[in-house]
């Protein structure tokens, strides 16, 4: 796949359009699906009378989730064991986008990163609700679980802070909905907002495409002052800043895997923008800088590769149900079974996250694309300062990279580079989807 996506990127026609409308200062919104101008400083004055929270938008579909998370129907009397409803604080009835809602809100309200990492009973109400969305977010283990309560479920699927196979409770939310902390750099999380308004049919397309056209603009505008101290000339004093906000952003739960996303997201926004700068197009560098991120990932790799290999095999759910199941045919012992069961079920977690992480690449991507685009093609300022934005924030985005894994992490070196690689992949494929959009557009101009 990344073979195809450096094909692409060299091989893109000069079309028109592509040219033309960045030289007149537009650059391709897919949002909208057409070349726009931005000027940040008119965004920031219509942006004065819109809630920071959208409630102009989601207030009704949020009250709705509010008042509707409980409900008649199904009663205590008649599921075998209430301990997950209890935890996320629902009733048995509860519909599957109102159990989601429940944990995006509870989580929140007990995440380590808010409420500290001392705070033990904080930690095991986090490790509670987090046990309970697992279970009754997956349709078959609820229905399991309303007949047989616990014992119905193997030990595996409970316990989750203590199961060999479960992963981080932390980990299962950051990649589902992010960090408040990093709200000012990713903005509300797709996600998140799905989970906030409980997949109200209120919310449709046009309303989520208002939302996120304001999400980008928060952050375009945020990132611009980001940026005002290197177009100032202020280079050690921004640099120091930046460190400084990596720093602690790393030191929050999986927080050095989102600074990493977000830093290669900086960092391909501001070589494409660079690169066009230089040639018209800004393929080249695009390509250039996709190998080189993978050569460098790949000289720190080798000792883990075989273990990388096998958690990615792990991923192909259907080969690997298979394999397992004709194992556990040639198996011969209680134990051999036991230990096959296993295998599978860690892998199938790995496949899970996978799957949550790479949502949430393409998600901040795709945004972090679109802040880009604005504040490089902003018109409210000139040239020059546009151009001193786009080495600032290839800066930015190396430092971010460039970001340390807090030494007190537990977690496998073999597992933090999937997740690495995995979000590389997406990021390149989003970008690549984003060029081609751009340049079919072109053809029309």
């Amino acid at each position: 796949m990344i073979t195809h996506i450096f094909q692409v990127f060299r091989g893109a026609a000069a079309t028109p359009g592509a040219v033309m409308e960045p030289g007149r200062g537009k650059w391709w919104n897919d949002i909208e699906g057409k070349w726009i101008l931005t000027n940040i400083d008119e965004e920031r004055k219509a942006m004065l009378d819109i809630p920071e929270d959208d409630d102009d938008i989601l207030g009704e579909a949020k009250k709705d989730a509010e008042n509707g998370t409980k409900g008649p129907g199904v009663t205590k009397s008649k599921v075998a064991d209430t301990t997950y409803y209890d935890a996320l604080e629902v009733s048995p009835d509860t519909e599957p986008s109102k159990i989601k809602r429940q944990y995006y809100i509870l989580a929140r309200k007990y995440h380590p990163d808010k409420v500290g990492k001392d705070d033990k009973e904080a930690a095991d109400k986090f490790k509670d609700i987090a046990e309970a969305y697992q279970v009754l977010s997956d349709p078959e283990l609820r229905a399991k679980y309303d007949v047989e309560g616990k014992d119905g479920l193997s030990a595996d699927r409970t316990d989750v802070a203590d199961g060999p196979n479960q992963p981080d409770p932390a980990l299962l939310f950051a990649f589902l909905f992010g960090s408040d902390q990093f709200g000012d750099y990713i903005g509300r999380l797709s996600m998140a907002t799905s989970a906030l308004v409980a997949d109200s049919l209120k919310i449709g397309a046009k309303e989520a495409r208002i939302i996120q056209q304001r999400r980008v603009t928060r952050l375009a505008i945020k990132l611009a002052e980001r940026l005002q101290g290197w177009t100032e000339e202020d280079y050690d004093g921004s640099k120091a800043i930046w460190e400084s906000a990596a720093a602690s952003l790393g030191l929050l739960s999986y927080g050095t895997e989102l600074v990493h996303l977000i830093g290669r997201a900086y960092s391909l926004s501001a070589h494409q923008f660079l690169g066009a700068m230089d040639s018209g197009v800004g393929m080249p560098s695009i390509a250039k800088w996709g190998k080189a991120q993978y050569a460098k990932m790949e000289q720190s790799a080798d000792s883990t590769k075989n273990k990388r290999d096998g958690l990615v095999a792990g991923m192909k759910m259907m080969t690997l149900q298979q394999k397992a199941a004709q194992d556990m045919e040639n198996a011969k012992t209680d134990e051999e079974r036991k230990k096959i069961q296993t295998e599978m079920e860690n892998a199938q977690v790995v496949g899970m996250l996978s799957i949550m992480w790479t949502t949430t690449v393409v998600d901040i991507t795709s945004t972090l694309h679109e802040v880009a685009q604005m504040v490089l093609h902003d018109v409210s300022v000139d040239k020059d300062t546009r151009l001193r934005r786009g080495h600032g924030l290839k800066k930015l985005g190396e430092i971010f990279m460039d970001c340390k894994t807090p030494t007190e992490s537990t977690q496998p070196e073999d597992t933090k580079k999937l997740y690495e690689e995995a979000a590389m992949a997406a990021m390149l494929e989003t970008i690549k989807r984003k060029e081609e959009e751009a340049h079919r557009a072109s053809v029309k101009y």
